[in-house]
């Protein structure tokens, strides 16, 4: 897929490597940037960078060949480079000073752009969604880049990763201000930070919502796992944290004395009564912010932990000059996001929801919300990804067993895994609870058998793939929606 850039501008190489402190050998003009060699421009300069398994130089050949001019990189790729004749800079830092390079080409971006960052394990999507939605409806010109692609005002752009490479996000906010955009929301994932693809961006706001069990097979442990979250709030002007969360607590304790903060939680200086939802997922509850008078809000979605989220996206909002008024008027009329806890068959046999959650928390999180509106059974279709923490599958049995009448465990993306070692793990894990359980590894089968079961007052909560319209399987990625195959099994809904 082509990577949206922004109109060339011509640099010269040497001008660049004084950018990064760079030793530079060989002179030419540069008109781009890339980190990938299948999009590369001509002009461009190509950026080897040093992976897991490969090392970008690798590409090189095939980089020259679509038209790369030079090649920046560490050590050992520059000496490659060179045999080639080409000319390189060599970087100290290969992702940060990536980073820089890309916004010196685009023109700096970043600085024509209000950008808030979320980040988080849970919530980062909605929180984004929402605070996009408030600042268009305040009249902002706004730009949004997250797990679902990017958003232009209304232009939807594709997107790969949650946190693009840095190449591409610069290209990407080079494009934003062309288009007129000025204020940018976009999610902030640990391997974003962590792999530095944010560097050189100042944020106006950094939201955090909540931290739980999560890509572990990257962080290794919860601790660096928020250390790398925690990095985004080297890099803003304000904050906004949940203090619910032990981890936001723990943040806001160590930040406070630096940054100005917004509270969201309980006691918080943002917090909320008399949370109400019922069974068509209309939720309301009162805003108090600095124990000022209520102020009532609705918001179309269920649960409690979408009036964190909400919150979290009044506040952040208010921190932009947005007032409170605006943003609980712009949040009544919030569509939601794409398979997040997103209403698929409001039907007389049962209600399914769709939604992302793939960790123990996120499981815990809305299970517990569908059954507060008191189904007569709660059915959960479940599975866990393949070459990810094997750790979370045992959890998320368990918490699906104790909290659900039902549970199908099924596939869910098991990449190069055997499917039937993961579901069996989650399965061992369904034994913690009282739950019915059944071992179907066809997901539309165990989607068949699940809504088969239900019945008037009834919910079935098919998790894990969210919004996602695949489903990878030994390499091959299958076109499958939880959705649409909701959709056809149920004609009628």
């Amino acid at each position: 897929m082509a990577i949206l850039r922004p109109q060339p501008r011509r640099i010269l190489l040497d001008a660049l490597a004084l950018v990064v402190n760079g030793q530079v050998d060989g002179e030419v003009w540069v008109s781009g940037i890339t980190h990938d060699s299948r999009q590369i421009n001509h002009g461009d300069l190509y950026v080897a960078v040093p992976g897991f398994t490969q090392h970008g130089i690798d590409f090189l050949e095939a980089a020259i060949s679509a038209g790369a001019v030079a090649v920046a990189s560490d050590s050992q790729g520059v000496k490659v480079a060179q045999a080639f004749g080409i000319p390189t800079i060599e970087l100290s830092n290969v992702r940060r000073d990536m980073a820089l390079l890309a916004a010196e080409i685009y023109g700096h971006p970043e600085q024509h752009l209000t950008i808030v960052g979320i980040t988080g394990t849970n919530g980062k999507t909605t929180t984004a969604s929402m605070v996009r939605h408030i600042m268009r409806e305040a009249g902002h010109a706004t730009g949004m880049i997250g797990t679902l692609g990017a958003w232009a005002n209304d232009e939807f752009l594709p997107g790969l990763r949650t946190t693009p490479e840095s190449t591409d996000l610069y290209a990407l906010f080079g494009h934003f201000v062309e288009q007129g955009i000025t204020h940018v929301v976009m999610e902030v994932s640990s391997h974003g930070l962590v792999l530095e693809r944010v560097a050189g961006i100042d944020f106006a706001v950094a939201a955090f919502t909540n931290l739980s069990q999560d890509h572990l097979d990257f962080h290794g442990d919860m601790d660096s796992y928020f250390a790398a979250k925690s990095m985004l709030f080297d890099h803003c002007r304000d904050a906004v944290i949940n203090i619910d969360d032990h981890y936001g607590n723990t943040l806001y304790n160590s930040i406070k004395s630096r940054l100005h903060c917004e509270t969201v939680g309980q006691s918080a200086n943002w917090s909320f009564q008399n949370v109400t939802t019922d069974v068509s997922g209309q939720t309301s509850f009162f805003v108090v912010h600095d124990h000022d008078e209520n102020q009532s809000a609705v918001i179309p979605m269920f649960g409690f932990f979408n009036v964190i989220n909400a919150l979290t996206a009044i506040a952040t909002c208010q921190l932009l000059g947005i007032s409170i008024e605006e943003s609980i008027k712009a949040l009544s009329t919030f569509a939601g996001v794409p398979g997040r806890c997103e209403i698929v068959t409001p039907s007389g046999s049962g209600t399914a929801v769709v939604d992302y959650a793939h960790t123990p928390d996120a499981v815990a999180k809305i299970l517990t919300e569908l059954k507060a509106v008191h189904p007569r059974q709660l059915i959960a279709v479940i599975g866990c990804g393949g070459d990810r923490d094997p750790s979370k599958r045992f959890a998320m049995g368990a918490i699906a067993s104790q909290m659900a009448d039902v549970v199908v465990v099924t596939d869910d993306n098991p990449r190069s895994e055997d499917p039937a070692d993961i579901r069996s793990e989650v399965e061992r894990g369904t034994r913690e609870g009282t739950a019915a359980v059944s071992n179907i590894g066809d997901r539309r089968l165990a989607i068949r058998q699940a809504l088969r079961l239900a019945h008037e007052g009834d919910i079935v909560a098919v998790l894990g793939k969210g919004h996602e319209s695949g489903q990878e399987i030994a390499g091959v990625v299958h076109p499958f929606d939880d959705r649409a195959v909701i959709r056809e099994e149920c004609p009628d809904a």
